[in-house]
């Protein structure tokens, strides 16, 4: 007879098991002492890996709750009014820099997202990628995206804002700045997450509709005071009300419009020459025409989801096989409220 370790999980021979699994049994709180006899030659494999998978169970077990705990630490941290956290950032997509682009493209076309940041072995940020940088720079330059990396062609240091930094200075660099993105970090230089303008303003013109629709409310209340009562409206209400329907009305498409045409393909050009226009142009949008009438768009986000995350060739791949057929199209004289609606609907 010999004397076996007696575990939650089973019974494991001393002799063959003591150095290596005796230790770690005792950390994870998975070894029970105990006065229990079996005969020699009893110990199964499946008794080792049993052990062992009780060991990554704990682990994990103790990483999720490590995770869970700093997840509500900074659920709970309270946002100043008025700060870049009030803007509500998104999560931020992560990869690192020895990334390929096409690994790139197919993690961005899995989560549906146009922009990553690029971090270093300690999770600090140390560049940014978007699907702008991948028609510009890899597609429209004739570059294989399966043999260049992250680290070759992202924007290295980009520029940050703090979880303390005012919202409108935020937005204020973004507008001088051109940037779509903009990473938010703490105090700790922690990702937070990650600003996009175009869905800030939406957002922010949501709140004005609300603001406005309250106002007019109480407009309309005291309208119907005043005639009961035969008093004039107050002066202040009607002032507050007139500057919200005037926010709420402009400025218009024609108003942000540079006189420039758009930049016009043909439904054979294929998406490396598309790509090639959009750098050249400046834009990372194209219309696609069809004896003489557009019949689709094809963009920069396109070229990450519908062209590299798939595997297709972008020199032997036409724009209308990866466009949006029948686009929408909008007046000049429609608000930027009224097409930022559409395109979010």
């Amino acid at each position: 007879m010999s004397f076996y370790l007696y575990t939650k999980r089973g019974r494991y021979s001393r002799s063959c098991l003591w150095t290596s699994a005796y230790p770690a049994l005792r950390l994870c709180g998975l070894w029970q002492p105990g006065p229990y006899l079996v005969r020699k030659g009893q110990l199964k494999l499946t008794s080792v890996l049993s052990i062992v998978q009780a060991i990554r169970r704990k682990i994990e077990s103790d990483l999720s709750k490590k995770k869970s705990t700093t997840s509500r630490a900074r659920q709970t941290r309270k946002i100043a009014p008025g700060s870049v956290m009030a803007l509500r950032p998104s999560q931020a997509l992560q990869i690192k820099p020895l990334t390929t682009v096409a690994e790139a493209a197919q993690l961005m076309a899995a989560k549906r997202e146009d922009c990553v940041l690029v971090t270093d072995d300690d999770d600090r940020i140390s560049g940014i990628f978007t699907a702008k940088d991948l028609a510009f720079r890899v597609v429209g330059a004739g570059i294989d995206a399966r043999d260049i990396t992250i680290a070759q062609i992202m924007t290295k240091n980009p520029l940050c804002a703090r979880t303390d930094t005012s919202a409108t200075d935020a937005l204020d660099l973004m507008v001088r700045k051109g940037f779509r993105h903009l990473p938010v970090m703490d105090e700790n230089q922690d990702i937070s997450g990650i600003l996009d303008i175009t869905k800030c303003f939406y957002e922010a013109m949501e709140k004005l509709e609300r603001a406005y629709a309250s106002s007019r409310k109480l407009y309309d209340a005291l309208e119907g005071v005043q005639s009961e009562l035969g008093s004039s409206q107050p002066q202040q209400i009607i002032s507050y009300v007139e500057a919200l329907r005037q926010k709420m009305s402009g400025p218009n498409l024609e108003s942000v419009l540079d006189g420039n045409p758009p930049t016009v393909v043909t439904v054979r050009t294929t998406v490396k020459d598309a790509a090639a226009m959009m750098k050249e142009n400046r834009t990372t949008a194209v219309l696609v025409q069809d004896a003489g009438n557009i019949t689709g768009i094809f963009t920069s986000k396109d070229v990450v989801l519908r062209v590299i995350a798939p595997g297709l060739d972008p020199a032997n791949c036409s724009v209308v096989r990866v466009m949006t057929p029948h686009p929408d199209f909008a007046p000049m004289e429609m608000s930027i409220q009224a097409a930022l609606r559409k395109m979010h609907g």
